[in-house]
């Protein structure tokens, strides 16, 4: 799993200067016991150790120090001075009471000051023990062999497991199988001490077979071959989130689906405005339908993207929404306009433009646009601002040709409709002069791909394809023609 560091040697040695553990004490005096007799003995059979042994008499003594603190200390120092005392009684060599008094000292300072440092060293491992131990988070430290040496109470609490059992297997085996991989992967980059662990995450099983979502920061510290980590429990947090992520899917949904309901609520009250505004002059309701279709058609040719396609096959029925307030007396004039009626006349396309402009729905903002430039013409001479050229807005330019074409095809109170090839003709006629000859290009070349597919259709359908005038009043496809100011914006220009 990772890479292994073996350190029996090191092991044993923590374990014979842990502080505390009643389980040890038996072996530590003995230990000490042994380490006095062996010095003692050493000194008997090898004279020229001379009085070095009040030196090496130190190591038992701190022996017993560091395992029973003060007490140790005090007791070894003692133990220590009578083993001098004794061995002096036998000593040939005159001994001084200074023999005797400085190795004493020496020994009971040495006990002393060794005992108080461990025990405050004790009371600070207690102390702690115990924060250790009270910790709500989960406190851990694991060998690089993949098991931990050491978990405080916390994961009991969490998982139901005893510190002992959760030390006794490799950590992976508590981790469910759908994250061991990653477990794996993330305790061998901590390995080589490249990088800590910051927020990483892993299921651990619990006594009961459930699973617990932690969250893991983790240090590593490569020299002593440990990992020092903290976790917590994130299983409720984790729950919280997933709902939280599937509340927000269903109103994700819920808000598509609404969205779809307010765009196809929207789409009808803009058909209606747009029926409404061609109603008054075409009693068929079909001109604007008709313009979105062909002006859609027209853009495909021009190779716009399907999205403004789409917005202008919506957009383009709004053009004439301006006539809406124009009065039924000029606008149902069958009789030609005056200059002052003309004039109120052309107030539709800017009437139209204000009445969709100050929104954020992409259809009106292109319904404004086509509104307020689908009767300017190419070289300048149309209206409302007179534009020319590219300074008109494509989606003008396009509609004007949609809507030019249908009102010549197609009866209005004050004209019979023409023949689609008059029609057709008098539109090459005017390209470059009113309309944009790329467009008029584009038109044609729908009109041509129109007419080829209408050859194979039954004849009423190839009428509607050709753009064959639908009868009204009894009119005929042979009805008058209209003079050419109806196309060039004089008092004609109305029906478009």
């Amino acid at each position: 799993m990772t890479a292994r560091i073996h350190r029996p040697a090191v092991r044993t040695l923590r374990d014979w200067l842990r502080l505390g553990g009643p389980a040890s004490i038996p072996a530590t005096i003995e230990l000490a016991l042994a380490l006095f007799a062996g010095i003692f003995v050493l000194r008997d059979l090898d004279p020229s150790v001379g009085r070095a042994n009040e030196i090496l008499f130190m190591l038992p003594i701190a022996l017993l120090t560091i395992r029973f603190g003060l007490r140790g200390g005090l007791a070894g120092g003692l133990l220590g001075f009578a083993l001098i005392v004794t061995w002096n009684l036998y000593d040939p060599v005159t001994v001084t009471v200074s023999d005797y008094l400085i190795p004493g000292i020496a020994f009971l300072l040495l006990g002393t000051l060794l005992g108080i440092f461990v025990d405050e060293r004790r009371r600070l491992e207690a102390e702690i023990s115990c924060y250790y131990d009270a910790s709500l988070d989960l406190l851990a430290t694991a060998d690089l062999n993949g098991r931990f040496t050491r978990v405080n109470r916390a994961w009991e609490r969490t998982l139901g497991y005893s510190p002992e059992t959760m030390c006794s297997r490799p950590f992976i085996e508590f981790v469910h199988p759908d994250d061991r991989e990653a477990t794996i992967t993330e305790t061998a980059a901590l390995a080589d001490g490249s990088r800590d662990t910051i927020g990483f995450r892993n299921r651990y099983r619990a006594v009961d077979g459930s699973y617990r979502w932690l969250e893991w920061n983790v240090s590593a510290s490569p020299s002593e071959g440990v990992l020092n980590a903290v976790a917590r429990d994130i299983s409720a947090q984790r729950e919280a989130e997933q709902q939280l992520a599937n509340s927000a899917k269903w109103l994700e949904t819920k808000v598509a689906e609404r969205t779809r309901e307010l765009d196809d609520a929207r789409a009808e009250t803009l058909r209606l405005l747009a029926v409404a505004a061609e109603y008054r002059d075409d009693d068929t309701s079909r001109h604007t339908e008709r313009v979105g279709i062909t002006a859609a058609e027209i853009a495909t040719r021009l190779g716009l993207d399907a999205e403004q396609i789409g917005l202008l096959r919506e957009a383009a029925p709004l053009h004439d929404v301006g006539k809406l307030a124009i009065p039924d007396r000029i606008l149902l004039k069958p009789g030609k306009l005056s200059a002052v009626e003309y004039g109120v006349m052309k107030t539709h396309a800017a009437l139209g433009a204000r009445l969709l402009s100050g929104t954020s729905s992409p259809v009106l903002q292109m319904g404004a646009v086509i509104a307020a430039s689908h009767h300017e013409r190419w070289d300048g001479t149309g209206y409302p601002a007179a534009l020319a050229g590219e300074a008109i807005p494509l989606m003008g330019r396009v509609v004007a040709v949609a809507d030019v074409f249908d009102a010549l095809t197609h009866n209005r109170p004050y004209k019979s409709a023409w023949p689609a090839e008059r029609a057709i003709a008098e539109m090459q006629r005017a390209a470059g002069s009113q309309f944009d000859p790329r467009v008029v290009a584009a038109f044609l070349t729908m009109h041509k791909d129109a007419a080829g597919a209408a050859e194979t259709d039954s004849p009423r359908q190839r009428a509607r394809t050709l753009g064959t005038p639908r009868q009204r009043r009894g009119s005929s496809s042979t009805a008058r023609p209209v003079p050419r100011p109806a196309l060039a914006g004089g008092r004609r220009s109305r029906a478009s």
